[in-house]
């Protein structure tokens, strides 16, 4: 019958794990990986998981907030000059697409959630917004001439 002991092991979150004795006395106690829980351990252990969750909690609620703000937008309008051959001067960049969503939803977005290809003519485009690693958003882009 093998004896499990309950030890904290330290990796970047700080976790209660039960391992035999010997494996815990001969190799994770001596190298350091690991050591012996106290109570105050354990209750700032907790705590830290708490706090983890609560974050982890807020987190979801802004996902969905994002989410449903940009489920209302269906186009974004970007004005650019234009040369000729409907070819506009320089290119729409991922900066200035979270910047025109900053304007009119106050949601920031960064450059690296946005994808999309690389637009250097007037027209209709679709772009991708990467909300976090399950849900996407697919907006169309108008780009229009100022020359008109």
């Amino acid at each position: 019958m093998k004896k499990k002991i309950q030890i904290i092991l330290h990796n970047q979150k700080q976790s209660l794990i039960n391992v035999s004795k010997g494996y815990a006395f001969n190799y994770l106690i001596p190298k350091g990986k690991a050591t012996i829980p106290t109570k105050k351990r354990i209750k700032h252990i907790e705590m830290f998981q708490q706090i983890d969750r609560e974050k982890e909690k807020i987190h979801k609620v802004n996902i969905k907030r994002i989410t449903k703000t940009l489920g209302n937008i269906n186009k974004i309008s970007i004005t650019k000059k234009s040369g000729e051959s409907n070819l506009i001067f320089g290119s729409i960049t991922e900066k200035e697409i979270s910047q025109w969503i900053f304007k009119y939803t106050y949601i920031e977005i960064s450059k690296n959630q946005i994808k999309k290809d690389n637009i250097k003519e007037i027209g209709r485009t679709n772009l991708n917004i990467n909300i976090n690693q399950n849900t996407s958003k697919e907006l169309q882009i108008n780009i229009i001439p100022v020359n008109i």
